[in-house]
């Protein structure tokens, strides 16, 4: 259990815009990372916890939400 705190500790990089998680690095001669998703600049770097508040507050649930499959499961 405390390797799962240690690795929720990690800073995490998200797109200011859209909250995207998919950072896209440029090339070495540029140094601009760019989102993935909406292709904004605006990187920003925090903490996980932080991260899923603006994420909840912005889309109205939680990134990861527990769902109950139902049978047939692709229905």
């Amino acid at each position: 259990m405390e390797k799962l705190n240690s690795y929720d500790d990690e800073p995490v990089y998200y797109c200011s815009r859209c909250l995207s998680l998919n950072i896209r690095k440029m090339p070495r001669n540029l140094a601009q990372d760019y989102c993935g998703d909406c292709g904004a600049t605006d990187i920003v770097c925090d903490h996980i916890e932080v991260w899923k508040e603006l994420y909840k507050k912005k889309y109205g649930h939680d990134f990861v939400e527990k769902r109950e499959l139902k049978w047939p499961y692709w229905c």
